[in-house]
């Protein structure tokens, strides 16, 4: 059939990076201990210590493990800063992170909605509105609405028309989109919550719509401020 892609299976230091990564996120591999030798990794997985190198090699290029000099190799804290490399994403301290993410986002989101309310055109406003209609749609089947959430911010990112914000966005979409999947995954179960936020973007989008800067700002402060009292609100 045309435009089958063929199934590529995992290699062997895929596998044991998976499996690492997964010691890790259960604890039973805590921040800052130390992983076993690369013999006795050998003797764990079955495999030869080629394919234990290379894993480590990922690891270590994703700031996950770190050597040091004639004590072996360690586990590291995952920081928000980690984010650039994919690897590392699965196992950054969501809630503690996300706050952090939060005041980053304050930070540039604000003043983007404001030239968003500025100079939005139509076609970046049918975008916004597209955001809008997705998201809906996925919280009535039952999903978080992840992409689309993301999808209406990047739109306002890209009505400011500077190119700067917009690569500043896109630079920020993985652990955007991380701590988007974990605020909103809360939210699951809880229609009226899930609401809430469709809601919040949705006045957003009036006050840009009406050329209304203050207006778009002020709102954009509630909903981000009104995610920080959510996520406050949760166990870690």
């Amino acid at each position: 059939m045309r435009g089958v892609k063929p199934i590529r299976r995992k290699k062997i230091s895929e596998e044991i990076v998976e499996e690492i990564k997964r010691w890790i996120e259960q604890g039973e591999l805590p921040l800052d201990s130390k992983l076993p030798s690369e013999k006795e990794l050998s003797d764990m997985f079955g495999v030869g210590r080629s394919s234990i190198r290379e894993a480590l090699s990922m690891l270590a290029a994703a700031r996950i493990i770190e050597t040091r000099q004639g004590e072996g190799t360690f586990v590291r804290k995952v920081d928000l800063s980690d984010y650039i490399h994919p690897l590392a994403l699965s196992i950054v301290a969501k809630k503690e992170q996300t706050l952090h993410l939060l005041e980053t986002r304050k930070i540039i989101e604000l003043g983007t909605v404001e030239l968003a309310a500025l100079r939005a055109d139509q076609r970046d406003l049918k975008e916004m509105k597209k955001a809008l209609i997705d998201f809906e749609y996925q919280l009535e089947i039952g999903e978080a609405g992840v992409d689309a959430d993301f999808a209406f911010h990047r739109a306002i990112a890209i009505a400011s028309k500077n190119p700067v914000l917009i690569q500043v966005i896109d630079s920020l979409s993985p652990v955007m989109k991380q701590s988007l999947t974990y605020t909103l995954h809360q939210n699951i179960g809880n229609l009226a919550k899930r609401r809430s936020v469709l809601q919040e973007h949705k006045e957003i989008f009036a006050r840009i719509e009406k050329r209304d800067a203050q207006g778009a700002v002020a709102c954009m402060r509630r909903h981000l401020e009104n995610v920080r009292k959510k996520l406050s609100e949760l166990k870690e």
